[in-house]
């Protein structure tokens, strides 16, 4: 199991409250539950297998992942 770790950031800090949904690609794709980020600006989520997607931001499309090199991402609002 792998952790995508989404940290978001305005000015260099982080932030809380900002809704983040992550898209699974394929065939069997879809999107996560809403994770709300922490006083520490970061939200996770547990995935399984080698997958790949988007990283949704209070609905906009600010990223991508891949649990086999990108788990760790820094959104700049």
């Amino acid at each position: 199991m792998s952790t995508i770790r989404v940290t978001v950031l305005r000015d260099g800090d982080p932030v809380d409250g900002h809704r983040v949904v992550i898209e699974f690609s394929g065939i069997d794709g879809g999107l996560s539950q809403a994770e709300y980020t922490g006083s520490d600006g970061i939200a996770e989520f547990d995935v399984e297998g080698n997958r790949d997607g988007d990283v949704f931001v209070d609905g906009a499309n600010v990223s991508q992942w891949n649990t086999s090199s990108a788990t760790d991402i820094t959104v700049n609002l």
